[in-house]
């Protein structure tokens, strides 16, 4: 009984070993298809360097800074790194929810605001906190807007609006040009 045993379970295994189970993913040969916002954002792909002025206390300071926009995830996601490597590093993560243009911006502050997208047209996109975020917009300082404005296809301009206590503190711009 026992060598019947093992003679069954020796040719189970060598059948798995020669006919490995298949595992099936649907993959669509053309490429993740999103939004149409979605789709004009993926223009952004790409290393980007500029200038911002940062406030520093009393007064603002230039910057320069760069901007990586990569294609993740199938094509379905674009991240966005600022500050890459500093202590400052900001990460955004561009996607559809529900059929529109989304973001969720991984801040310095140590919260993620989600902004989805308001208005858009050929010269800009402008996002504004999400009504389901997990923000306390009244009480938490937040980036809570964000507008990219399409200069050209090798220069753009990105300005972000920080909230604090339910009303604007601020607001900071990126003047970028494409490097790659």
């Amino acid at each position: 009984m026992i060598n019947l045993t093992r003679i069954i379970v020796s040719l189970f295994l060598l059948f798995l070993l020669t006919n490995p189970p298949s595992i099936s993913v649907e993959k669509n040969e053309e490429g993740y298809k999103g939004s149409q916002d979605f789709e004009r954002l993926k223009q952004i792909v790409g290393v980007w360097e500029g200038m911002t002025s940062m406030n520093r206390g009393v007064e603002l300071e230039d910057q320069k800074v760069t901007m990586v926009y990569k294609l993740t995830s199938g094509g379905s996601a674009i991240v966005e790194t600022l500050f890459a490597g500093t202590p400052h590093e900001m990460v955004s993560v561009y996607h559809d929810k529900d059929g529109k243009l989304s973001m969720t911006h991984y801040c310095m502050l140590g919260n993620q605001p989600q902004m989805d997208l308001k208005n858009a047209d050929e010269k800009s996109m402008d996002f504004e906190l999400a009504p389901d975020s997990e923000i306390n917009a009244s009480k938490e300082p937040h980036m809570h807007a964000l507008t990219i404005s399409f200069v050209d296809n090798n220069n753009i301009v990105e300005k972000w609006t920080l909230y604090d206590q339910g009303k604007e503190k601020d607001s900071t711009s990126f003047k970028l040009t494409r490097v790659n």
